[in-house]
């Protein structure tokens, strides 16, 4: 791989970094979210928006923070009803899949796609303030949004933990004092039937209420062979009850609670080619009179699967047509369960905001989430699979968080200084089978507390009416505890199998033996540690003109320690055998934003160098022969790329709108102790380029009517997806995706809208991610993106 070499100041000159140019406010952190903001029907000017990025409403024209803002219709319009909707929209923004149930994010290349216990994200998700640590669930708190913002680069000055990436914030619509509220019905391809919906009503004085729902519910678009089962359905269901406390005094109160439920089929992945003489195949091979991938041959189809898979633990209990398990006769764990994902997710959050007078205010956010996300999803799905995977997360997590800050000194200084405390716990179990390589099970069980503490702080002074100048700091302390249980195979001892002598120790041997004759003491671990990090940020901003802004920023990222709590034999001491060190990144960046021709365009480019060190890196690691999942401080990196995003409004009913964005990476450094890394391995799974373009045009009809036609494309370039051990041996594909809208409005200021919708128009496969043959399964599959869909809503306001 070409490796991109370069220094900071000669990627700054380059002046490219995306910032937001979809068309809305966002909401403020202590006031209701206003209307979506909309040019004149007869006016050409792109209407203004309006961010939080620096946890105060201000414009982002003039904001020196590289983001992207879609408001709820921007949502509507592009039809985004979940994160993986974002894919190509939003620039620099890779969102990958995850058998959990939720979307890992990767911003500017930097990510984590791991799910398991000891696993933190990098870039940090935010809804109504709350920080979500777990990303089981993230997809299902898409309905009423006001805004949805994407923060580049580090924001740990400002916004919880864990943002070496950038933060994603996604704000919900609150009450107001009207009796207002919406439905909206959507029907289409694959029996689609989704609704949604909010009632807003004021209950007293100064005390509001809202509450709201979605529904989802779509056929899957995975065929069976061997069935009429389909794979990869939706069917969630979210509820919200928000009270809102505003006396027109200076306190004011915000509460919220929120139920998530999603329950599928866990969806499926398509096989593209079968290894006889990997590990898991040999062992199925010695077992059975047809080899697997005779048994089960790539079907070649992006659309179907066998079918007919079911959960068996352990392996050992099956009967092949060559011999019965030692535990054939026991029950078995989860007999006869087929392929599911269920995830529930409950939030309490309770925003409070003073008045302190003079330009000051005192604001608290305290949350609490509940998650729990359980899933099965095998590899080929077939009646006689290779290997499934029962996952069982439990978290629970509590943040309180207090700020003060405002604007003083005739308007020149403003700031926010407060501290953060944060608490997890997590319970991850991962129970095994079919596993053709642990005949008796696998099971792990693992449980982690993680606290956190930070103290920040951030200030802007106008040196100049026209030159600020910024400064801010977080530090951070971390403390883990974790402790772990793994029982597998591991017992040397001989036993009597139809009267001949047969040994344990092998993977016929064990099968044949069972728990009883060859069962080992199980392993156990715990482990305690602490971190600590200072991350400080320097920015210089100056308005040129009313048209022209730019920037420059150095800002620097913290990601927490850990410990590897998923270990493949007995400890000496009773303590977890490896761990990693805190990831940390310093990140240069430029912009430049531009308003022209009498604002019907908008303009905004930047740059940005980013230098990571002690990158924790997830890989398989071989341990008492068996593939652990690990992460490892492996190596210190770079990365440079722009982005560029412009709206376009040449004549007052055409909106033209794009995005482009190029990322490049390169190792810089490789441990001595890392495993399978060398300077040509892709540091991440991202795409060296997106971009995106839409186009919309109002058409005007008698009696105020509108007939509103937009379609757009979304480009994603190849990216290294899969892996062997830690090494990536394939790409995905680039690909173009075209989707259309055409909404009617029988009165410009009427409550109904009709509208048609299409997504993916030319039916074009797409691989959302990719294995390999990895770990020895011998089963190379991808996960699939979502086929062609078209279907008509409508929707009321009242």
């Amino acid at each position: 791989m070409a490796v991109f070499r370069s220094s900071a100041p000669h990627v700054l000159c380059a002046l490219a970094l995306g910032t937001g140019i979809a068309a809305a406010p966002a909401a403020a952190q202590s006031v209701a979210p206003q209307p979506d903001a909309v040019a004149s029907p007869a006016s050409s000017e792109i209407a203004e928006i309006t961010v939080t990025a620096r946890r105060r409403t201000e414009s982002l024209a003039t904001t020196p923070v590289s983001a992207t803002v879609l408001s709820g219709s921007d949502l509507l319009q592009q039809n985004v009803r979940s994160f993986q909707d974002l894919r190509g929209a939003v620039s620099n923004l890779e969102l990958v899949p995850l058998l959990s149930g939720g979307t890992s994010f990767t911003v500017r290349g930097i990510g984590q796609t791991f799910n398991q216990v000891n696993s933190d994200t990098k870039a940090g998700f935010y809804v109504d303030e709350m920080y979500v640590s777990r990303q089981e669930g993230n997809d299902l708190y898409f309905y009423d949004i006001a805004s949805l913002q994407v923060l580049k680069g580090p924001q740990g000055t400002l916004f919880g933990k864990n943002t070496t990436a950038g933060a994603v914030l996604l704000t919900t619509q609150r009450p107001t004092d009207r009796v207002e509220g919406y439905a909206q019905v959507r029907a289409g391809s694959l029996r689609r039937i989704d609704t949604e919906g909010a009632l807003n009503l004021p209950l007293a004085d100064g005390i509001y209420a809202r509450a709201s729902f979605r529904t989802q519910s779509v056929r899957g678009f995975i065929k069976h062979l061997l069935d009429d089962g389909r794979s990869g359905n939706v069917n969630n269901q979210s509820g919200r009850l928000q009270l809102r406390f505003d006396k027109g005094g200076p306190l004011t109160v915000d509460l919220l609670g929120e139920y998530n439920r999603s329950s599928t089929d866990g969806g499926a992945t398509i096989p593209l080619a079968c290894l006889p003489g990997a590990d898991y195949i040999q062992n199925y091979d010695a077992l059975h009179r047809v080899p697997y991938c005779t048994a089960y041959p790539v079907l070649g189809r992006s659309d179907t699967v066998y079918g007919g898979a079911t959960l068996l633990a352990p392996t050992s209990a099956a009967v092949t047509d060559l011999a019965r398990g030692g535990d054939a006769d026991g029950a078995g764990r989860y007999r006869g369960l087929g392929p599911f994902n269920r995830t529930t997710a409950t939030t309490f959050n309770g925003r409070l905001g003073y008045d302190l007078g003079g330009g000051v205010s005192l604001h608290s956010v305290t949350a609490y989430r509940r998650s729990r996300a359980r899933f099965y999803t095998p590899v080929n799905d077939a009646p006689n699979d290779i290997y499934a995977e029962y996952d069982d997360t439990r978290t629970s997590q509590f943040t309180q968080e207090v700020t003060i800050g405002g604007t003083v000194a005739d308007d020149r200084l403003t700031f926010l200084a407060g501290g953060f405390y944060f608490q997890q716990k997590t319970r991850f179990l991962q129970d095994t089978g079919p596993d053709w390589i642990d005949p008796l099970g696998y099971v792990y069980d693992a449980a982690l507390t993680y606290r956190s503490y930070a103290g920040f702080a951030q200030a802007s002074y106008k040196v100049t009416p026209k030159l600020e100048l910024t400064l801010g700091a977080r530090y951070t302390y971390d403390r883990k505890t974790g402790s772990s249980y793994v029982f597998f195979a591991g017992r040397t001892n001989t036993f009597l199998y139809n009267g001949v002598p047969t040994s344990c120790g092998y993977f016929a041997g064990d099968f044949l033996g069972g728990i009883a004759n060859c069962g080992g003491a199980p392993f156990t671990a715990r482990g305690r540690d602490h971190w600590d990090g200072f991350d400080p940020k320097v920015q210089l901003s100056y308005r040129w003109s009313n048209t022209v802004f730019t920037y420059l920023t150095a800002a620097h990222g913290y990601n927490a320690g850990g410990f590897n709590q998923q270990i493949g034999g007995p400890s000496s001491d009773g303590r977890f055998p490896s761990s990693y060190d805190p990831e940390k990144l310093w990140s240069y960046e430029a912009g430049i934003k531009l308003d022209l021709l009498a604002r019907r365009a908008v303009i905004n480019l930047s740059g940005f160098y980013q230098k990571y060190t002690d990158i924790q890196a997830g890989v398989n690691v071989l341990i008492g022969n068996v593939s652990t999942r690990q992460v490892q401080s492996a190596a210190s990196a770079h990365e440079a790329g722009f982005e560029a995003e412009v709206v376009l409004r040449p004549v007052p009913d055409l909106t033209l709108r794009g995005n482009a964005a190029y990322l490049t990476q390169g190792y810089d450094s490789i441990r001595p102790n890392a495993v399978t890394l060398t300077l040509d391995t892709p540091v991440n799974s991202a795409p060296k380029y997106t971009y995106s373009a839409a186009l919309a045009y109002d058409l005007h009809l008698g009696d105020g009517g509108t007939l509103t036609p937009s379609v757009d494309v979304r480009g994603v370039g190849a990216k290294p997806a899969c892996q062997s051990g830690a090494d990536y041996v394939c790409r995905l594909p680039a690909y173009a995706l075209v989707g259309f809208r055409l909404d009617f409005a029988p009165r410009a200021d009427g409550p109904w809208r009709i509208g048609l919708w299409g997504t993916n128009l030319f039916d074009k496969v797409t691989q959302q991610a990719r294995t390999g043959f990895f770990g020895g399964f011998g089963i190379d599959r991808f996960t699939p993106g979502r086929p062609r869909e078209i279907g008509v809503e409508s929707s009321l306001r009242f």
